[in-house]
């Protein structure tokens, strides 16, 4: 527990380094984005493209095959079994599109990294204040990839735990009078075999296998790396606020009396000046980051935006379902929390990312320019800069509203009403 708590905390890592980077705080960025097929040592390896293409393969494959099972279950009207993998197919789908958009944008995504490991270096040569808030934030980030990791480590050993518990029962206490098959991952069908006959289970359960790993390891990685840029962004400007809280602190404002060729103005001019700059440079970084997310995931954003109200209200249906009948589909319970976190995430932190745009501009606004006279040297900048900060800040995409708590809570809406019609549909039936 110790060694955990350990990792937890960061409790071994040498916090007052000066070559503290980005990359040593979080060294499973760089392990996450080769899955992605992004090297940072050889970016230009055809290696790297071996992951991904496999990824993309087996879910189109799967896809195709839980679309098939689909209507078949339709067609026997067995819509508990149409609907799980219908939802599965919808899930499967989501695979090629994430892949597709990282390998297409990866060099954004390469140089967003690199500017966001220049600004931690900076950081954390800045005073105490500055250092420690920071790393604070990056702690954070830290522990809440452990725990989204753990969190779809567990959806995956829990499907895996559930089949070979049922083997394990099969080989040990039933017998052969109970006509048992052996089960499967996901459901499965043929239309003119027994896809539980050997070999076609041990082919078939090895695919399946594959795609839950596919599966896992993609919304793993992908959300992750969001949630950490866009909370990466969030702490940079809490800094600029800190930044806009000192402006003035220090500087003598008598200099405003002197001619602008004096020395002592001219000092005090660079001071203010050198403090803005920093300001205003975090600002566009801030902006030019979020384009680059937008250009990176925007059109996994878009396609879960689109279908995520389907497999949420699939999951409900299931979980529904087996309550009428005495059963609790624990499973289907951690696939629907996981639908819905999957999109709440970006949606919770998009909010947060706008508000804090926000008082970034508040933060400039009540800096105390209206004190001083020494207001009238940045009087420019700061009006540039409080009219920007006016802008809601979000990551924007063709076809994809707002990432913020109004879109999630309208696509849960959406998918309660979805879930109504089902039920209806299947009652009447």
């Amino acid at each position: 527990m110790e060694t955990l708590k350990s990792i937890f905390r960061k409790s071994n890592l040498d916090y007052d380094s000066p070559n503290l980077d980005l990359f040593k705080f979080h060294p499973q960025l760089k392990i996450f984005l080769i899955l992605n097929g992004i090297f940072f040592n050889n970016p230009d390896s055809y290696i790297r493209f071996i992951w991904p293409v496999i990824c993309i393969t087996t879910s189109l494959v799967g896809t195709s095959f839980e679309l098939m099972f689909t209507y078949h279950g339709f067609d026997v009207k067995d819509y508990s079994f149409a609907i799980e993998c219908f939802c599965y197919s919808i899930i499967l789908s989501a695979v090629p599109v994430v892949n597709i958009s990282v390998l297409y944008n990866g060099t954004k995504l390469v140089d967003l990294l690199n500017s966001m490991n220049r600004d931690f270096l900076h950081i954390c040569n800045l005073g105490s204040t500055y250092r420690n808030s920071f790393l604070k934030g990056q702690l954070l980030i830290w522990q809440l990839c452990l725990i989204w990791f753990s969190f779809t480590i567990a959806i995956s050993i829990s499907y895996t735990a559930s089949t070979i518990g049922m083997l394990m029962y099969q080989s040990l206490f039933a017998t052969q009078t109970e006509n048992t098959l052996r089960p499967m991952i996901f459901p499965f069908w043929l239309p003119d075999d027994d896809p539980y006959r050997s070999p076609n289970y041990e082919i078939f359960m090895f695919w399946e296998i594959v795609d839950m790993i596919v599966i896992i390891q993609t919304f793993c990685v992908y959300i992750y790396v969001l949630f950490h840029v866009l909370l990466h962004n969030y702490y940079l400007m809490s800094m600029m606020i800190l930044d806009c809280e000192v402006l003035f602190d220090g500087l003598d404002e008598s200099v405003i009396k002197l001619s602008k060729y004096d020395r002592n103005r001219i000092e005090v001019q660079s001071i203010l000046n050198s403090r803005m700059r920093r300001i205003i440079e975090w600002h566009n970084f801030v902006l030019d980051s979020i384009d680059a997310i937008s250009s990176v995931y925007g059109p996994p954003l878009v396609y879960q935006v689109a279908i995520t109200s389907i497999p949420m209200s699939l999951a409900a249906y299931q979980v529904a379902d087996s309550l009428e009948h005495g059963k609790l589909h624990f499973l289907f319970i951690m696939v629907g929390i996981a639908v819905c976190l999957q999109l709440w995430i970006p949606c919770y932190l998009g909010t947060l990312i706008r508000n804090k745009a926000f008082a970034v501009g508040d933060a400039i606004w009540c800096s105390g320019w209206q004190g001083t006279p020494l207001g009238q040297l940045v009087r420019q900048d700061i009006t540039m800069l409080i009219m920007r900060s006016q802008i809601p800040l979000t990551i924007q995409f063709t076809g994809l509203p707002p990432m913020e708590l109004e879109t999630f809570s309208s696509i849960m809406s959406t998918a309660y009403g979805y879930f109504n019609l089902l039920r209806q549909y299947t009652d009447m039936d």
